[in-house]
């Protein structure tokens, strides 16, 4: 609106201002009102007409101190700003003695998000019900507002202390927002098909040997998903078809929480098994229903800034944001915080070179929430464990759950408990951070009908130390008891070895090219069981930028007795994408090379690895390689494998792969790689005619392009989590109209897009335009709407002295232009239906007003 807003003006302010504008424009100047106060949509004025108007206006000569000198009061648009932000465009009444009125509503509304809410109460009582204001009526409450002629702007002052708070994320940087959220097809589906061949060369079972498919999909209709997953495998033992889970889901956004229905996929915590449930669940993770939301403690810092100022926001040494603030009062948050110690530290340069710093240090662990946050889930429903059919269903209830929340932003805590009709389990866990490090916690408790009761305990302490240097060290330590008899559900004769479980470690940076650390795990056996000890000593050293020699001395003892052990492993760059690696072990002299390399990212690129191994068991040697085309993904691997010293062959096996899917999305078709999540189908308009689209391209790739078969499908949309996707056309006919050249989603679960590149909104028509009296129509805006389809955006028409026009954006058919002379000349022009590019309509006359 703005753009639109600056344009209309502009013109407007050029003929008014060089004293040639006619009366009309002195009511018609506000973009989206004619002038008997009706609204008139107005769209982007189009290149051709706007340099056609151009050319015949004069340069704007304003006249000495007068503001208006015209002897009548003119309303103008224009963008009002706070500083050098941009806060919305604003009516503004310039009186025959150069009086600013403006209208109380839209200031209010402009200023609500700047000014504290005791302010703005006031703001809106000093008023006093007045429909139209003055800077006068701003004075009380410590407002200023200036109009400045010479950039055509209205411009608040605001103090510092009359500002309101304001939140600024961190770690949200700014996203590409082009153009409006696309709406999901309300019927969508898809289906991947992953499947694999083996052929033995040598060794057992020699030959080809049955494909294996994995068969996943899902269908949308609406607000509800139906998924399901199976492996077919063709004269497989015990059934060639075996179902592996199937349920419906909906997604409540509003209350962030996910209702299945069927084969549920049950998380655990703590001490919780995920057993297999077929019944009803609800659940809630902030990573899975608004991965956007940064819901760990945000570390929230306020800070006040007088001027206007460059914020450096920097955590553990990077600069992760640059902020231009105006002045104001902020609260910084969601920082981009690590596991573990976290060094803060703003760096405020203001507008006059006064610098100043501000920092502090916070304990974060990843499981923690913020204070108000819950996450849980629970899951209800009978036993179905997986058979070689798929899921048997029982007549045995089960039920499992958790519940966690953040009581502060330093604790966590939560609940978990499962039962079924033989056994019980209650658990409690905590996470609490603190300067110093953070402790977590689990306890539970467990009764077995027939086994007997049992008990369970585990806590964790980890820190960070972070050194002046930038350099850190890591330091943890856990422990871990278990009573014999402790038992999650759907255990049989739970028998626990070891009484209790310690360990911990320490790493320590030297240099930021070199470390070393060590750690320890202790584990004491129960009833006559050993114990169980390891110890290890570990370094690496980054020795030019391209290589790292990393190196291990361990001591184990257990049942099998007691061994000292070695392991090195050199790593070598090769370039951007490419690594060499070799490893020696001295368990079993076990030496191996590998070689790995990568090219490019969506279609046309590939991956290949290759290794080499020799030790006291013997030798192999494996390949493989994944390349991924337009349509589908293809790979290939080989295993083989030799007595000591690459001797006699003792297995010879290759694989080769296929992955593809098919996509459905309201009456679209299209076939493309295996989908993830959530896709789009993406297809030219026959305006087009043999053109390819290209799908999200980069220096790296791109994701799809619609090729001969005329549809892309884009298979990688991650639900709830905007993407904006650029599209480009390759080939395009001339003067092809292909829209905003890109599309922005924000995906449901499993949801489908259809995205149609161009139109049939492509036609420029020129001509020129004659009143009802044969004369040029000159010097004014209007719309064109088309009679078809009169809900559509009206297209904006511009004329020059002489009448002449261009009018972009039409489509085959009937239009009606009206324009905004003193006659109000209204016009009725036709589209070939077959037209494209340019369309010469010559002179065309107003018509008659009905």
């Amino acid at each position: 609106m703005q753009g639109r807003s600056r344009q209309i003006f502009a013109i407007g302010a050029s003929l008014l201002f060089a004293g040639r504008a006619p009366a009309v424009w002195a009511d018609t100047l506000e973009p989206g009102h004619d002038g008997a106060g009706m609204r008139v949509p107005l769209a982007p004025a189009t290149k051709l007409a706007a340099a056609n108007l151009a050319d015949q206006l004069p340069a704007p000569a304003f006249r000495s101190q007068k503001l208006n000198p015209t002897g009548r009061a003119v309303v103008l648009t224009v963008p009002a700003k706070d500083g050098g932000s941009y806060l919305g465009d604003v009516p503004v009444q310039i009186d025959v003695d150069d009086r600013l009125t403006f209208p109380a509503a839209r200031v209010v509304q402009l200023l609500s998000e700047l000014l504290a809410p005791d302010v703005l109460e006031s703001l809106r009582t000093s008023f006093g019900g007045k429909t139209q204001v003055s800077a006068e009526d701003l004075a009380p409450v410590g407002i200023g507002v200036d109009y400045d002629p010479r950039t055509l702007e209205l411009r608040f002052s605001i103090p510092t202390e009359r500002r309101a708070s304001r939140a600024v994320s961190v770690s949200a940087l700014d996203r590409s927002r082009v153009g409006e959220l696309l709406k999901p097809a309300n019927f969508s589906a898809y289906v991947n098909l992953r499947s694999s061949l083996d052929l033995v060369e040598d060794g057992f079972d020699q030959g080809l040997r049955q494909p294996v498919m994995l068969v996943d999909g899902a269908l949308r209709l609406g607000p509800i998903v139906a998924e399901s997953d199976a492996i077919w495998q063709p004269g497989a033992l015990g059934g060639d078809f075996q179902r592996l889970g199937s349920r419906f889901v909906f997604d409540d956004t509003r209350h962030l929480v996910r209702i299945s229905a069927g084969d549920l996929e049950a998380q655990a915590r703590g001490f919780q098994s995920a057993p297999d449930i077929a019944g009803i669940s609800f659940f809630r993770s902030y990573s899975v229903l608004n991965p956007q939301q940064v819901v760990r403690p945000r570390g929230d810092r306020a800070f006040r800034l007088d001027r206007a100022s460059t914020v450096e926001v920097i955590v553990n040494g990077q600069q992760v944001r640059r902020l231009q603030l105006a002045p104001g009062n902020y609260n910084l948050r969601d920082f981009p915080f690590t596991q573990g110690g976290n060094d803060i530290r703003l760096n405020i340069l203001d507008d006059t070179g006064r610098t100043e710093v501000v920092q502090f240090n916070l304990f974060v662990d990843q499981t923690q929430l913020a204070k108000g946050l819950s996450e849980f889930g629970l899951y209800a429903g009978v036993k179905a464990p997986l058979g070689s059919r798929g899921p048997r269903y029982s007549d045995d209830w089960i039920a499992s759950g958790y519940y966690r929340r953040g009581l502060t932003d330093a604790l966590t805590v939560g609940v978990n408990f499962q039962a079924d009709a033989d056994s019980r389990m209650g658990g409690v866990e905590a996470v609490v951070g603190t300067p110093f490090g953070t402790l977590g916690t689990n306890v539970s408790f467990s009764k077995v009908d027939g086994v007997g009761s049992g008990h369970a305990f585990n806590a964790t302490f980890q820190r960070l130390i972070q050194r002046p240097s930038g350099l850190g060290d890591t330091f943890n330590l856990f422990v871990e008891r278990r009573s014999r008899r402790f038992a999650p559900v759907s255990f049989f004769l739970p028998d626990n070895p070891y009484k209790y479980e310690l360990g911990g470690g320490y790493t320590h940076a030297f240099t930021t090219s070199f470390f070393g650390g060590a750690d320890v795990r202790f584990s004491k056996g129960r009833t006559g069981r050993p114990n169980v000890q390891n110890y290890r000593l570990s370094a690496g050293w980054r020795f030019s930028d391209r290589a790292t020699l990393n190196a291990e001395a361990r001591y184990q003892e257990d049942t099998l007795g007691r061994e000292f052990s070695g392991f090195v492993s050199l790593i070598v760059r090769l370039g951007r994408y490419s690594t060499v690696r070799s490893d020696f072990d001295t368990r079993d002299n076990r030496f191996r090379a590998s070689y790995q390399t990568l090219s490019g990212s969506g279609v046309g690129s590939y991956n290949v690895t290759a290794d080499v191994e020799r030790s006291d068991n013997g030798a192999g040697v494996s390949v493989n390689a994944n390349y991924f085309a337009n349509r589908a993904e293809l790979g290939f691997s080989h295993f083989g494998t030799y007595t000591r010293g690459f001797g006699d062959s003792q297995n010879q096996r290759s694989t080769f792969r296929l992955g593809t899917s098919l996509a459905l999305a309201d009456g679209a078709v299209s076939l493309g790689r295996p989908i993830f999540d959530s896709f789009a189908i993406v297809r030219p308009h026959r305006s087009l005619g043999k053109a390819d689209i290209v799908v999200d391209a980069s220096t790296f790739g791109n994701a799809a392009n619609s090729g001969s078969l005329r549809s892309a499908t884009m298979p990688s949309l991650p639900s709830y989590s905007e993407r904006t996707v650029p599209l480009d056309v390759r080939n395009a006919p001339p003067g092809t109209d292909i829209g905003q050249g890109s599309f922005r989603v924000f995906p449901s679960y499993r949801s489908g897009y259809v995205v149609t590149v161009g139109s049939d909104y492509n036609v420029t028509a020129l001509g020129i335009m004659l009143d009802l009296d044969g004369q040029p129509v000159s010097l004014v805006s209007g719309t064109a709407t088309e009679v078809a389809h009169p809900e559509r955006p009206a297209q904006t028409v511009f004329t020059n002295r002489q009448g002449r026009f261009g009018a972009t954006g039409l489509a085959p058919g009937k239009w009606r232009v009206e324009m905004l002379d003193a006659a109000r000349s209204t016009f009725e022009i036709e589209i070939p239906q077959k037209a494209t590019g340019v369309v010469q309509l010559g002179e065309i006359k107003a018509v008659e007003k009905k």
